[in-house]
Order: structure tokens, then sequence, then C-alpha cells
């Protein structure tokens, strides 16, 4: 099977690489997806070397080692089927405890998309799934078969800001009543379409599942932390977000990791240091060129930064 997928920002990405020629360089992508970026910034790297993958769809990390066949080859490198928010704990595990550099892709990979089985799209029918890594956690079924009305409406909400969050929450529960089970997409993607004739809202809903359901604001935020933390001196982070949720929790992280003090107080209490440097007052965006090529690139917000 031939996947086509176009990735967003690649040349913007690769250039902020900077390998030391040196010492060793040590790469870490918590997104690899089929590793698009990933043969570009390998072909950059040097003997010895090290490039560490995350992705916690086993899928998705079978298919990138095939494609990184014969790809500089004197590049040592190490694939890890977890989400990044265990990165500390995944890293330590192999005794590495200072890398130089790291990047994050978080949009969702076409093959989810355009595939029934991979449950992240109402365009076919699949299961009402959408996990990344189908071994941990609850589906999405699990969330709108026992969530709470208020709980559903804040999902939504806070994720996506839908005006139909609310009607369409309490018509699951009105659903749930009757003794019905939400279990396949379609079962979710008709009754939003019986709810409101609004035509973003399907895809907003869908959206904000899958972020509950993969815990992905949660987990960006004590990753993001970590990878700072652990990022040696000079070395950089590279975000991009395709969400606003994402993109403001990228921003405001890298604010208060790039300040000596992050407390209200006069005289200050919290003892932060500061971290990093902002290399990007405002964010790197798609060329309009990009766009016309790759509609999916038209929410993209790519943000770099230094450590201290």
């Amino acid at each position: 099977m031939e996947i086509l997928h176009i990735p967003v920002l690649l040349e913007e990405l690769v250039s902020s690489v900077k390998i030391d020629e040196n010492k060793q360089n040590i790469i870490v992508d918590c997104t690899l997806w089929l590793a698009w970026h990933a043969k570009k910034i390998i072909e950059k790297m040097h003997t010895g070397d090290i490039f560490i993958w995350f992705d916690a769809d086993i899928r998705n990390l079978e298919l990138a080692k095939n494609n990184l066949k014969g790809v500089n080859e004197e590049v040592n490198k190490i694939f890890i089927n977890s989400n990044f928010v265990n990165l500390r704990e995944e890293l330590e595990k192999i005794k590495i405890k200072i890398i130089t550099w790291i990047y994050y892709d978080l949009g969702i990979s076409s093959l989810h998309v355009d595939e029934a089985e991979r449950w992240f799209s109402f365009r076919f029918d699949g299961p009402l799934d959408m996990r990344f890594d189908t071994s941990t956690w609850f589906p999405a079924s699990h969330i709108v078969n026992t969530y709470k009305e208020d709980a559903l409406t804040k999902i939504f909400i806070d994720y996506w800001e839908d005006s139909g969050s609310k009607k369409i929450a309490r018509n699951i529960i009105e659903k749930r009543k009757k003794w019905f089970k939400f279990y396949r997409t379609k079962d979710l993607a008709t009754l939003i379409d019986e709810t409101t004739t609004f035509p973003k809202t399907k895809t907003r809903i869908f959206q904000a599942l899958r972020i509950e359901t993969n815990k992905e604001m949660e987990n960006l935020k004590i990753s993001l932390k970590d990878a700072i933390n652990i990022l040696d001196t000079g070395g950089t982070i590279f975000a991009i977000s395709f969400h606003s949720l994402e993109d403001r929790i990228v921003k405001n992280i890298f604010r208060d990791e790039s300040r000596d003090c992050i407390c209200s107080d006069i005289i200050c209490t919290c003892k932060h240091k500061k971290q990093i440097q902002i290399l990007t007052k405002k964010p790197i965006l798609p060329s309009k060129k990009e766009e016309s090529l790759n509609p999916r690139a038209r929410s993209a917000k790519a943000r770099l930064a230094i450590k201290c």
C-alpha cells in the first residue's frame, strides 16, 4: 500500500537543525509518523550520532523503519514505541540524560485520517476508537458512552469551542437513555448530522474526542517541560502545531521557561530560572506556495527555542 503524505514546514524544520561536528549529536523525534522529516535530518548527521524516534502507534513505527532503510547507516537509530509523555523515562532506560535537539510534529498523520480502520475520521465507517496506541487508555467510545453531559460539553467547548457543543452532548445523553451505545464512527456522525447542519461541527467534535482520548494537551505540557530540562546547552527545540490550543501550550511554556521569574509576587518567591531563549518572536508559518500544494498546512505554526 502506498501512503501519500506531504510533511508540513519540512524545509523550515530541517534548516533549523544544526549539526555540531565537534561532538556527538543526539536528536529526538517525538512524533515519528512515517519519518518524512526524519529522512532529511538523518542525511545531515555524522558517523556515531544518535537519532531517537518516538511513536505511540506501532504500525507507524514499523512503516517508518522500512522507509528509513539505507538512509545514512552511519547514524545509530533507536525506535521507541511509546507516547512522548514518557520521554524522560524512556531515554533513561537507554542511558541518555542529555540531548542536543528535539522536535514535535503535532499534526495527525494522513494515514490515520484516510483509512477507516485507523478510526480517526467520520469519512469512513469504523470503530469509534481514536487511540494512537491501542494497548493503552480507553477508546473514544468509552468517553461517548460513559461521560456525563457536563463532561462531554466541556470537552467539546474546551477543545473546539463549537457552538453546537451543548446540544450535541445533550442529544448523546438522550440517546444513551434509550440504551443506545456508540461503537462506530457512523453512530456519532449520524447523531451530529441530526443535531446540526453546520458543516464544521462534525470535524470539530471528532477532533475534540481524539484529543481527549489520547490526553494530548496534558501529555504535551509534560513532554515539553521534560524536553527543555534534558536539552544540552545550545540545544534547540522545534514544535509544529496545528491547533490553537497546542500552539498556546507551546507558546506559554516557551515564554515561562525564557524568564527568571514566573510568579506575580513583588519580590520573586518562585525561584524559577530561565532555561531557554525564544528564537521565534512570531510563529513560523507555511508559505502561500506550501498552502496551495498542501491544504493541511494552512493551520500549521512552528516555534523554535534554544537552551541557555
